[in-house]
């Protein structure tokens, strides 16, 4: 064979290495992207799923202060709770005025007395 013959067998053979190695790696690339984006889809629904169990929570939470502040705001409770809660108080209304006796301004000579007991 001659020299130029023995170079286009190379080049021809050299070709198809490099469409081998290109597909190859294109190949590789592919099932790599592939993993990683199925491997952060499952981390998203995992997140996902932890957020609604979350949310459901909080929703019970609301609900239940949604009952408990109807409860507390039902006329029937605010009597039953202002009569429960009295502590023997008078209305203004009830009360007799009556006047009471001036203090006495405080003098030195007082602080002293005091200050001696």
């Amino acid at each position: 064979m001659s020299r130029n013959q023995i170079r286009r067998t190379n080049q021809v053979g050299g070709t198809q290495l490099a469409r081998f190695l290109l597909a190859a790696g294109l190949a590789t690339s592919l099932v790599v992207a592939f993993v990683l984006l199925h491997v952060s889809n499952i981390r998203a629904a995992g997140e996902l799923k932890k957020l609604e169990t979350a949310r459901a929570r909080q929703e019970d939470i609301l609900k239940s202060a949604r009952l408990l502040s109807e409860k507390l705001r039902s006329p029937k409770y605010l009597t039953e709770q202002a009569a429960h809660m009295n502590l023997g108080l008078v209305s203004v209304s009830e009360l007799e005025m009556y006047e009471t006796p001036v203090r006495k301004t405080w003098q030195a000579t007082d602080l002293a007395k005091e200050e001696a007991r």
